[in-house]
């Protein structure tokens, strides 16, 4: 309940409408279509594996795809293999909030050794998270042998390497203690549709 009522109090919800908490068919059929099916960074070619949408006391607060690489579609969204996290948001969001949501989740999946050990990429990530408004898309692309890229509205804001470092931030979403347990099975077992836009390169 406190993450909740941390997010809660990181989005500026007033400038939203308020929307019910249940989702028919065609809402989750409209997830998908808010997100390409195939999304390319170079030679590595990841599909579109789940989606799921946030809402916070009734409130819609943002709705998120996983891309993983596509020959490896069945490992673990933590495991070293190339990865997506595209969000959509629909509230307005303080960077330096969502900063701190995220260090405070990553405590609870990896031992204090490990932030240690991650305490000058944790130093730059802060300047990659940008104060985000209703429409835009932040993105979390990790690149095995690159590092994780940090995009906003397709304009690279960053990038942090290393697998333990990604699997740090990943776990926020993914880990044994995401900061929603209900958006990660929903995310990891939400079912594509066919017809999606044609693969997005930025």
């Amino acid at each position: 309940m406190k993450k909740i009522i941390i997010l809660f109090f990181a989005l500026h919800w007033m400038t939203t409408p308020i929307v019910s908490a249940s989702q028919s068919v065609a809402d989750k059929s409209g997830m998908h279509k808010l997100f390409h099916d195939k999304y390319s960074f170079e030679d590595t070619q990841m599909t579109l594996v789940g989606t799921g949408q946030k809402k916070v006391f009734f409130i819609k607060a943002f709705t998120a795809g996983l891309y993983l690489q596509e020959d490896a579609l069945a490992q673990d969204p933590l495991s070293d293999v190339a990865k997506r996290l595209e969000v959509e948001y629909f509230v307005n969001i303080n960077g330096k909030d969502l900063n701190r949501f995220t260090i405070e989740t990553m405590r609870d999946n990896i031992t204090e050794a490990e932030m240690a050990q991650l305490q000058d990429k944790l130093q730059n990530m802060a300047r990659y998270f940008v104060d985000l408004k209703p429409g835009d898309r932040f993105a979390l692309t990790y690149i095995p042998d690159v590092g994780t890229k940090f995009s906003h509205n397709g304009q690279i804001q960053g990038i942090i390497p290393g697998h333990q470092f990604s699997r740090a931030l990943f776990s926020v979403w993914f880990g044994e203690k995401p900061f929603d347990a209900g958006l990660k099975k929903q995310i990891l077992n939400s079912t594509i549709a066919q017809g999606y836009p044609p693969t997005v390169r930025y």
